[in-house]
Formats: C-alpha cells, structure tokens, sequence
C-alpha cells in the first residue's frame, strides 16, 4: 500500500505537491485565524512547542530503542487533544469576554510543552545542551509535581511526631 502511495506521488510534478502543501497550510492558517481571533499568535507558538514536543519524544524514543508505532499515535492524538483544549479555552474566553483566560491557557500549554521538550533532550542524551540552571530548575519541578501526586495518591511518608 505504501509503495504504491509513494509510486504515485513520485509521478507528480513538484509544483503540484508544492501547490498541495501551500493549499493545506494556507487552509490550516486561515482556520486558526477564524477560530483563535486575537491568540491565534499564542496558538501558534503552542503548535510550535507541539511540534517540538514531539519530534524531542522520537528522537529520545529512537536513541532509547523504545520507538512505537503505536505509542506514536497515541502521542499525536494527545498533542491534538492539547491543541483542541486551547480553542475551548479561547472559547470560553469569548463567551466571558475575558481575553485572559485564552491567554493563560495557551501560555500555561506551552510551559508544559517546554518542560516536557528539556525532558525529552536529557532522555534522548542531549541534556548537556541545556544550560545547568535550566536543569536545575527542571529537577525541581519534577520534585514538586511527584511530591503533588503523592499526596493525592495517600502515597507520602509519614513521619512520627
């Protein structure tokens, strides 16, 4: 099936697959236009870190040897579920008339996008280009967000008083 797919596209002009890719981005810059209205800057920089995100998971995945297929697709249908939260809460925003709300929402998004993006580099062994305090600060909200799920979970030590 994939070889034929590729045989056909093989056999058109680059002209018309250029023509193909600037249709689909001119398409997917207008929708995000119409629905993000004043963030689609914001959504964006989201779908960047998205991106990012998870092309840093495949290259950790491959230099790990735990590459999928299947946790693949699962990733990307996650990283849509990121994207389609930040339109609901540009949405939300629209109906309160609080333009806060998309805005913090994207930009709190494209934190944990980062996070997980300097988590993925220092899986994959590139963690030596991220600057030490960067690291550091890293290493503290891992402990911070593991002492959380602690807690929630009833899992923290008890300490005897």
């Amino acid at each position: 099936m994939w070889n034929s797919l590729l045989e056909r596209l093989g056999n058109f002009e680059p002209g018309i697959i250029k023509n193909a890719l600037l249709a689909i981005a001119g398409f997917f810059t207008g929708l995000v236009s119409t629905i993000m209205g004043e963030h689609q800057s914001f959504f964006y920089w989201l779908f960047g870190f998205v991106v990012f995100d998870y092309l840093t998971g495949m290259l950790a995945a491959a230099r790990t040897g735990t590459l999928s297929s299947r946790v693949g697709l699962i990733g990307v249908f996650r990283k849509l579920v990121i994207l389609l939260v930040a339109i609901g809460f540009h949405g939300i925003d629209q109906i309160f008339q609080e333009p806060w709300i998309g805005t913090g929402a994207c930009g709190a998004l494209s934190l944990n996008e980062l996070i997980s993006i300097l988590e993925n580099l220092e899986r994959g062994g590139l963690g030596s280009i991220i600057p030490r305090h960067i690291r550091q600060m890293l290493d503290v909200v891992k402990t911070q967000e593991e002492q959380k799920f602690k807690h929630k979970v009833g899992l923290e030590e008890k300490t005897n008083e």
